[in-house]
């Protein structure tokens, strides 16, 4: 695989957010800026090619630091050194010529500027060499100004743990916020658990506030499920620990996972270190007060593949994965999309044998169209029954998104007014009828 990226002005950038507010519940799954218009071709000028060559890629847009904020197939266009760029089938209007010195197995990356009239701002393109879109990158929201754990001395993990997982249900997140305004009781989780508890083995958590921890922890041990629980605000580690302890009653055999923070990195929410200094806190908080689980860091697979020793740290890796977000993908396309992703993960990671759970993915049922990936019911099923179908054998390597529709989200255009129709089936919570 090469990787070339290509400096040159965007008008707009398009990015994506995930996650779970720690408190007043005003998140948003997914924050998009107005689309970054498609190109038309790139011309990359290759010396190791003796004709030639036109073929769909896929192309990472990034800011100026190197973020990702945009996905899209390209047609790019290789040509030899030997032909002028002005002779390759290439139409004259947006081509951009890049010139890419023969390549060993490794990847290359090449810069080269350029400048279109119709901008002052810069932005990059990163070209990845593949066959299969991916979807639109993600985020860059602004770094938030906060205190986070020291990142000076960030140690190897240690020896990880037995990875949970083998089940033969698949996981799915559950949120703990009514959609007129706070939190669900516990009588509201347990009519919610009773409705989804034996269709999935986890129930995914993001954070501990509303009681979600003891609420949840009585629900799932009535009935057999296991629950992944989230550290969400990774400035509070320790005392998160603590509530997930007198949570659980210190029962740590219902745990399957614990998560620090969900897509900080992609989000601009934490820097690498600053999350890879949290997971090391939180795991030795954890494993002080008696748990001896996976402890994993959360992000979209952009900011994994960008930065690999996010899951090289983690106890295994874990993946925020969504093919709604690619507007070349259609619902009948998502479970070979999510697989795709997992094995582009695979190939960056230290450990090609470890462990890749994808922690949430799935499809809307109503909302606005994203070129090829449009929602609706039919459109979820064929989505959800294309992710299963990938999973048929590990199933417990797969959390869906979302048990009920998020009627506390807030719906905008941005994120075409499906942020709050996520759940299976499109059930909502009886709290919410």
């Amino acid at each position: 695989m090469r990787l070339i990226t290509v400096s040159l002005t965007l008008l707009s950038l398009l990015h994506l957010s995930a996650g779970q507010l720690h408190h007043h519940h005003a998140h948003q799954h997914r924050a998009h800026r107005d689309p970054m218009p498609k190109r038309d071709k790139i011309t990359v000028t290759d010396t190791a090619r003796s004709t030639a060559t036109e073929v769909p890629e896929v192309v990472v847009y990034v800011d100026q630091h190197n973020k990702p904020i945009r996905t899209v197939t390209e047609t790019v266009v290789y040509v030899p050194a030997s032909v002028e760029t002005q002779k390759a089938p290439v139409p004259q209007t947006t081509t951009t010529t890049v010139i890419a010195p023969a390549v060993s197995s490794e990847d290359v990356l090449i810069e080269h500027s350029t400048s279109t009239p119709s901008s002052s701002s810069s932005s990059t393109v990163q070209h990845v060499s593949t066959f299969e879109p991916i979807p639109s990158p993600l985020p860059s929201k602004s770094s938030r100004t906060s205190s986070y754990p020291s990142a000076s001395s960030v140690p190897s993990p240690p020896p990880s743990p037995p990875a949970s997982g083998g089940g033969t249900l698949h996981g799915v997140t559950y949120s703990p916020y009514k959609g007129a305004g706070g939190c669900k009781s516990a009588a509201d989780v347990e009519k919610d658990f009773a409705l989804v508890a034996k269709d999935y083995g986890v129930i995914r958590l993001y954070g501990v506030d509303c009681d979600q921890v003891a609420t949840a922890y009585a629900a799932a041990k009535k009935r057999g499920n296991k629950l992944f629980l989230g550290i969400f605000d990774i400035n509070s580690v320790e005392q998160a620990v603590s509530t997930m302890a007198a949570g659980i009653n210190h029962d740590w055999s219902i745990v399957d996972t614990v998560s620090v923070g969900n897509e900080l990195v992609n989000n601009g929410g934490a820097t690498v270190s600053q999350s890879l200094a949290a997971l090391s806190q939180a795991r030795t908080a954890l494993r002080a007060a008696g748990y001896r689980g996976p402890v994993v860091i959360v992000d979209t697979f952009v900011a994994i593949l960008a930065h690999p020793e996010l899951c090289d740290q983690s106890d295994y890796c874990a993946a925020n994965i969504h093919p709604f977000f690619d507007a070349n993908t259609g619902a009948h396309q998502a479970g070979s999309f999510v697989t795709s992703m997992v094995s582009k993960i695979r190939s960056k990671l230290a450990d090609k044998s470890k462990r890749i759970v994808v922690t949430e993915t799935g499809w809307p049922w109503q909302g606005e169209s994203n070129g090829a990936a449009v929602p609706g019911m039919d459109q979820q099923t064929a989505a959800l029954s294309s992710i299963k179908s990938a999973y048929t054998d590990n199933a417990s390597d797969v959390i869906l998104f979302t048990a009920f529709n998020d009627m506390w989200k807030k719906p905008e255009a941005s994120t075409f007014m499906a942020e709050q129709f996520w759940g299976m089936g499109g059930r909502y919570s009886p709290v919410d009828q």
